[in-house]
């Protein structure tokens, strides 16, 4: 700790000893009282030594006469104190008593050629030296109110964020509930298809087995059959259960593929009844980003089901993950109903919604933005009323990305 800091830390611990700028408080403060006390005896004793001195052999010679400049230097002690209490209107008011004491005395009693300039000199002196502790108490004292002040501020703002980010956590869930709500129904349908394929087989595999013509090789493949139908089922149902569990964000590198192909398996079966044609086209050689799948397969789920809404009389849905500048990219584009211009703004509000009551609370796309916020990305949104929409969740590549693409350009350009 440098000597600088330790005078500070001494000056901020005398200031906050010291009552706090006591002006306001007048004539019920009781150091008010004793600065006037110590201002009457700083007078009486001034004038008496001074009555009883002059012209009195041997005080009335040069030596003597100093007495009077230190009485008037004790008059330093009340200044002072009004300084440190009072501030700078405490110093003023004692400087102008000051100057009204010597006054009198350098005017009728001095024996100097010029009487008024040892105490203007005195007085000036002494104004100063006040006002200059009062300004300087003011100021560290203004700087301990607004360090004070702003390391409040700052806790309160923390609480608010704290408080922000679990109402985030509070409302993902719930929009998180709001679409398992949707695909359960069609999820139970999804799920019997493999387990009913599943139990087709084993049948027939009983009736294989029991038979005169056993067949090893048609066995094989009956098992075979069961064992692809039970891990479709198992694989569906353990999307869905990790997509309902609520988590804490988990960043890791993720491909953007995997999340998709496993979005379009918990959402894309609403199609199939709606005669809406599914179409991916997925880059394979994205690289893997920072990101936290659950969430981000929550974004893709409620984009897709947002365009199979947005075509109740069937159309096409077209799925897209590409990269664009430092951005990769995940499209989803439907050939429904589009959107109006009036309602582009009012998307990502909260609780704002198009749909029938009943069928969506309007808290989808304000959590897929509230998402990509987090993960340093965006939705961008085009859109034809009549024609069809376009959504677009941009998540940043990594810094290695940027420099093998700017490598491999400046390559390119040399050859």
């Amino acid at each position: 700790m440098t000597i600088k800091s330790i005078l500070r830390n001494m000056v901020t611990k005398t200031i906050e000893w010291l009552p706090q700028n006591e002006t306001d408080r007048g004539v019920r403060s009781p150091h008010l009282w004793i600065i006037v006390v110590l201002l009457a005896l700083g007078t009486f004793t001034y004038y008496v030594d001074q009555t009883q001195l002059i012209n009195v052999p041997p005080f009335n010679n040069a030596f003597f006469t100093t007495v009077h400049d230190i009485h008037r230097t004790l008059f330093l002690i009340p200044i002072v104190y009004a300084a440190l209490l009072f501030r700078v209107r405490g110093s003023l008011i004692t400087s102008f008593v000051f100057l009204c004491v010597v006054l009198p005395r350098g005017l009728l009693f001095s024996p100097y050629s010029e009487p008024l300039l040892r105490p203007l000199v005195f007085v000036s002196f002494a104004a100063f030296i006040s006002l200059l502790i009062a300004t300087q108490l003011n100021r560290i004292e203004t700087e301990t109110r607004a360090r004070t002040e702003l390391s409040a501020a700052y806790q309160e703002l923390k609480e608010s964020h704290q408080q922000l980010m679990e109402s985030q956590e509070q409302l993902i869930h719930a929009e998180k509930l709001t679409l398992l709500g949707e695909i359960s129904a069609s999820l139970a349908h999804e799920a019997n298809n493999p387990l009913s394929a599943a139990l087709v087989f084993a049948k027939l595999l009983t009736r294989e087995t029991t038979s005169d013509n056993f067949s090893k090789e048609g066995a094989l493949d009956y098992l075979s059959q069961i064992d692809s139908a039970l891990t479709r089922g198992i694989r569906l149902i353990q999307n869905f259960v990790a997509f309902g569990r609520q988590s804490p964000p988990n960043l890791r590198p993720v491909d953007i593929n995997d999340i998709v192909n496993q979005a379009l398996a918990l959402s894309a079966h609403s199609a199939k009844g709606q005669n809406i044609e599914v179409i991916k086209e997925l880059n394979p050689s994205l690289p893997k980003v920072m990101a936290d799948s659950d969430q981000l397969q929550q974004v893709c789920i409620n984009l897709i089901l947002n365009a199979i809404q947005a075509m109740p009389e069937g159309g096409r849905l077209i799925i897209c993950t590409s990269t664009n500048g430092n951005w990769l990219k995940v499209e989803v584009q439907d050939t429904g109903c589009g959107i109006s211009l009036e309602n582009m703004r009012k998307l990502f509000t909260p609780f704002f919604t198009t749909k029938e009551k009943g069928k969506g609370v309007g808290l989808g796309l304000a959590v897929c933005q509230g998402i990509m916020q987090r993960h340093q990305g965006k939705i961008e949104v085009q859109s034809k009323e009549g024609e069809g929409s376009t959504f677009t969740a941009c998540l940043p590549l990594p810094p290695k990305e940027h420099e093998e693409k700017a490598t491999t350009l400046g390559k390119g350009g040399e050859s």
